[in-house]
């Protein structure tokens, strides 16, 4: 398989996945290459689709919202069917699909524990093909290890 990136490619988007706002300058003099080339690397990530957006970390629970996971069996009808419904929810701000006990995990945003209990109830349990929702309200989060996707690839990489 043909390398998508190379190591200094892996160095500028470990730097951009922890300050997306990080000065392509800054990002440079770190890696010994000019503002320029790290500004075309990145326009090349962008175009090829490796780098699809940039975004920030809001903290939910100082403005009042909660995060749920609901996980979503699904029996009897494509799970893209129930993905195409799912989009109505304005409560919903992603969709994963899976592999595993359940179909579908979303990420569900409410103010308190009745309202996402009344959004599976009138909502999620209403759907004729759902058979099971489980759902985990996240209390914190706490990153391990940053870039372990990015040292997962840039140990694949050739010397």
């Amino acid at each position: 398989m043909a390398e998508l990136i190379d190591r200094k490619d892996v160095e500028i988007l470990k730097r951009l996945k922890v300050d997306s706002r990080t000065p392509m300058g800054s990002i440079g003099n770190k890696l010994n290459i000019s503002k320029a080339t790290v500004s075309r690397r990145v326009a090349r990530m962008e175009d090829e689709n490796i780098i699809r957006k940039y975004s920030m970390d809001v903290d939910l629970t100082s403005i009042g919202i909660m995060k749920s996971l609901v996980m979503i069996q699904v029996v009897g009808t494509p799970t893209a069917v129930i993905i195409d419904q799912l989009r109505d929810y304005e409560e919903i701000g992603g969709i994963y699909k899976t592999f595993g006990d359940h179909n579908i995990i979303c990420e569900i945003y409410t103010k308190n524990v009745d309202e996402i209990y009344e959004m599976i109830q009138s909502k999620l349990l209403k759907m004729p093909s759902v058979r099971n929702v489980e759902v985990d309200v996240l209390i914190g989060e706490e990153t391990l290890n940053e870039n372990a996707d990015l040292k997962l690839y840039e140990k694949g990489l050739k010397e």
